[in-house]
């Protein structure tokens, strides 16, 4: 999600955007051609917010100075909110098409903001995750961005070469607390950008992914159907933007208790306080996330009767810590969920206490009912003493997927195969080579079963696969594992480090192309 970029910082971006190119005109980002008729995603939440008005719809959670108090937001306070902020942009001539780019902290500031934009038929652009300065004037060049919403005025020399450079800068903190009237959402082509975020880079660098309005709403309805919302809910989302979706449902959202420049860096003790006093029913987070709450749970065992579904995602999830989550909350249904900005969910299984061999790789259950998939074929895994299935890159297509053109093949970057009706995950784009008929992921996934490991990557070389371990396994033990099940040709070096290189929006996904 967007991170905070400060004066100083958006300084130095501007400095460095007025060197390297003269202002160019601004121009919309890219439209997407499709037959959809006037639909903005906005609208949609607008009616929920306007039909529970003095609902709360948003908790968020106090500063760590302030103790445990939180700050709500009912539906009209953020729709109050939300037409501030569009006014501003409109007083600024920001037109619809145009991006905007969203130099906020995370807060609700920040969602309002992305509602404002959609609202005025604008595209919100989002920060990549851990974004630094110098990276800025790129994503503005690229996006064409001409307007900036920041959270205070800037200094004066700041100030100065923005108007140079022809950006527009908007300061939420000088706009009025409360807006007179709350307007509906403008009509916009159905698949105009609505929103454009980042990829978590695991590949390579970060990518801008542009969803359009008939792509968000598809999505929603996407989640709706696997995860049909009741009354009430009381949802945990540690990815900000569930919100929209929450939203638009008229589920309550509670955020979590964390740093969110530095979300894998938190207090299990105040996340867990808080899942109790708020009495939350559902949450989703990743690998790293729910690591850090298990470890402080089995040491401080907290009883949490009202959660009834666990959401996990993000990375591929080891089957030991899947079912470690069934037993921290035993009477939640645990899912694993794979999906992707661009297609989310693609799968969506529910993790029982059936066996599932970690030879096979990652099993992420059923392909999404509103997708057509397809494999992109590499090669064929080994099986026992006979071939296996067919393992290629998948590939989606459906209403829920983001591509230039409606109807475009999506490839997701992951390999794997499809048996018996389940998805299985077997390697990455960057590592995905074939050795003996074996992908990485089912060398890391049989190691994940093993105490002590706590991250574990094996490097696709020309020969074979190199294993790269982080945590309190022996060397032996991890020799022995994969002399049980593996060729000895096939391993070739194991190494232990103290810490594995991972991304910076999931803290979970491995970076093998900065292993050393």
């Amino acid at each position: 999600m967007a991170v905070f970029v400060g004066g100083c910082q958006l300084l130095a971006a501007l400095l460095a955007l007025d060197r390297s190119a003269p202002p160019r005109p601004a121009r919309p980002p890219q439209l997407l051609t499709n037959r959809t008729v006037d639909a903005n995603f906005f609208a949609t939440i607008h009616q929920t917010l306007s039909r529970h008005p003095e609902q709360v719809l948003v908790v968020w959670p106090a500063a760590p100075a302030q103790g445990p108090a939180a700050v709500s937001y009912t539906g009209r306070a953020i729709l109050e909110r939300v037409q501030t902020i569009r006014q501003a942009l409109a007083d600024a001539r920001v037109r619809p098409a145009q991006a905007v780019l969203l130099a906020l902290p995370v807060s609700l500031d920040l969602i309002a903001g992305v509602l404002a934009c959609m609202a005025l038929g604008a595209v919100p652009v989002l920060l990549p995750a851990a974004a630094s300065a110098g990276a800025v004037p790129g994503l503005m060049r690229r996006g064409h961005v001409r307007a900036v919403l920041v959270p205070r005025p800037l200094r004066w020399p700041a100030r100065l070469l923005a108007r140079t450079c022809g950006v527009q800068l908007v300061a939420l903190s000088e706009l009025p607390e409360v807006a007179a009237a709350v307007a509906e959402a403008g009509p916009v082509p159905g698949g105009q950008a609505a929103l454009v975020s980042h990829s978590s880079g695991s590949t390579g660098q970060p990518k801008a992914i542009r969803r359009s309005h008939a792509v968000l709403l598809a999505q929603h309805q996407a989640i709706k159907r696997v995860f049909p919302p009741w009354a009430g809910q009381r949802d945990f989302p540690l990815f900000p933007n569930v919100l929209l979706h929450n939203l638009a449902a008229g589920v309550v959202s509670i955020l979590p208790d964390v740093p969110w420049c530095h979300d894998g860096q938190f207090d299990p003790a105040r996340v867990v306080a808080q899942l109790v006093r708020e009495r939350v029913q559902t949450l989703t987070g990743n690998v790293a996330y729910f690591r850090q709450l298990l470890t402080y749970l089995a040491h401080y065992p907290t009883p949490l009767p009202e959660v009834l579904a666990v959401g996990i995602g993000g990375s591929p999830v080891p089957e030991p810590l899947a079912q470690e989550l069934r037993r921290a909350f035993p009477g939640a249904a645990v899912h694993i969920i794979y999906g992707a900005s661009e297609a989310e969910p693609i799968a969506v299984r529910e993790v029982t206490s059936a066996l599932v061999s970690p030879l096979a790789g990652y099993c992420v259950g059923p392909v999404h009912p509103g997708l057509h998939w397809r494999i992109r074929p590499l090669g064929t895994l080994r099986r026992g003493a006979g071939p296996g299935p067919l393992v290629g890159e998948i590939q989606v297509s459906g209403p829920h997927v983001a591509t230039p053109q409606p109807g475009q093949w999506l490839s997701t970057g992951d390999f794997g195969y499809v048996a018996h009706g389940l998805l299985y995950l077997t390697g990455r784009l960057g590592n995905e080579q074939l050795h003996e008929g074996v992908q990485h992921y089912q060398i890391e996934h049989l190691l994940y079963h093993l105490p002590g490991v706590e991250r574990v990557a094996a490097r696709a070389e020309a020969a074979g696969f190199t294993v790269f371990v982080q945590g309190s396994v022996s060397r032996a033990a991890v020799a022995e594992l994969l002399a049980q099940h593996f060729s000895p040709t096939l391993c070739r070096a194991i190494h232990f480090r103290p810490s594995l290189p991972v991304d910076a929006r999931h803290h979970s996904k491995i970076l093998y192309a900065q292993l050393r």
